[in-house]
């Protein structure tokens, strides 16, 4: 937990450049932005910027490209900042955008796909410099990357003396919240997870065990522990490298007294993840199911931990949009967190993109911008981005 304050307000930026290093990496469907809510959170500190004199120059990734493609270009960034009223440049050549950089002071200056350069992923000296030299400040405001070793996020800012360089308006908001989860009281603290990323929920599951009073587990990380109980779980997805630890988190859940709730039923694929859905019983999980989403008997039964919780921490989204009846777990819990009078955070670009399509992000209280990153900051993990900055010192 750390109290941090940007100090981008107190800037004179009058005829000065400003390099923003956001994260704009939204899902794109045939170059059209499917959900938008990265920029939307971006432009408090472009705003801010403008508004005290400055020029702007954004520094973003799209994607993890092994090559330059139309795709993934931040071209396909323009139209929605025309639409939002910005005069915005753009150019794919760093010389070129270091001319830009000192022309039309209220126009903002876009930069090609940052992942596109050999030199992003590389910690090259050279590349780094080259980015330096577009601004006279440093802003990073994009807290989804800040827990990678990127040049733009650990190398670039240290080009820049101690007073020229800073967290944007986002990277404070999105800390100043999660230290609120950190901070909160356990009592009716629940926890909802799920997907992917089983490792790295581990240790958030490990650094939070003292703050929740309640975890739900879902698909897919719950069969990692229930791997470890000697359940079955069909041809789910395990990650056997985790059995043990998560064998240690339950006993440690259990001496802590916080109650780790599994599914009693769940929505299967039969042979393969493609393959044809039905409901099974926990207890009767076949050897040929995949586990996609849980059962309306376990969705009645998380909503009533959601209904009586006072803080919610959501990453649980499960099933695949093209098959529209796997993600019916994923809105039951998400209706239900946004109806609940709970104070609610939902992270992961698929939970907080499931928040838009459903309609219902206004009615929770903080959507966080980061995946990676929120699971790394809420795991009390150092944040590369914010060691850049000086904000904290490198974990020993």
């Amino acid at each position: 937990m750390i109290n941090i304050h940007s100090a981008l307000p107190t800037w004179d930026l009058t005829n000065k450049r400003v390099l923003v290093r956001a994260d704009l990496n939204v899902p794109l469907a045939n170059g059209a932005i499917a959900h938008d809510y990265r920029l939307q959170s971006i432009l408090p500190t472009i705003d801010l910027i403008q508004k005290n004199g400055g020029k702007v120059i954004i520094i973003t990734h799209m994607g993890r490209p092994k090559k330059p493609t139309a795709e993934l270009s931040t071209k396909n960034l323009i139209p929605w900042f025309e639409k939002k009223g910005y005069t915005i440049t753009w150019t794919d050549n760093l010389n070129d955008a270091y001319n830009k950089s000192l022309e039309d002071q209220k126009s903002i200056l876009l930069c090609e796909n940052l992942r596109f350069f050999p030199g992003e992923k590389g910690g090259d000296a050279t590349f780094a410099q080259s980015l330096a030299r577009l601004g006279d400040y440093y802003v990073n405001d994009a807290f989804a990357a800040m827990h990678r070793g990127d040049t733009s996020i650990t190398l670039v800012p240290t080009y820049f003396a101690p007073d020229k360089r800073t967290i944007g308006l986002l990277v404070e908001k999105e800390i100043t919240t999660l230290d609120k989860l950190l901070t909160s009281s356990k009592k009716s603290f629940v926890l909802i997870l799920g997907g992917g990323k089983v490792v790295e929920k581990l240790r958030l599951i490990e650094n939070m065990l003292d703050k929740v009073q309640t975890i739900l587990l879902c698909p897919a990380i719950v069969f990692t522990f229930l791997k470890a109980l000697g359940k079955p779980v069909g041809k789910s997805l395990v990650d056997q490298t985790a059995l043990t630890i998560c064998a240690n988190l339950m006993e440690q859940a259990q001496q802590k007294k916080v109650s780790l709730e599994f599914p009693i039923d769940y929505q299967i694929a039969t042979d393969n993840i493609n393959g044809p859905l039905s409901l099974v019983e926990a207890d009767a999980f076949p050897a040929n199911g995949i586990g996609i989403s849980i059962g309306p008997k376990t969705v009645e039964l998380f909503k009533e931990h959601i209904n009586n919780a006072h803080t919610i921490f959501f990453n649980a989204a499960m099933g695949f949009g093209d098959r529209k009846e796997t993600v019916e777990g994923t809105t039951a819990l998400l209706h239900a967190v946004a109806e609940s009078n709970a104070f609610s955070v939902v992270g992961g670009g698929d939970s907080v993109a499931a928040t838009e399509t459903l309609n219902i992000h206004d009615r929770i209280d903080y959507l966080s911008t980061g995946g990676g990153a929120t699971l790394t900051y809420l795991s009390s993990q150092t944040l590369p981005g914010l060691v850049a900055l000086d904000i904290i010192k490198k974990s020993t």
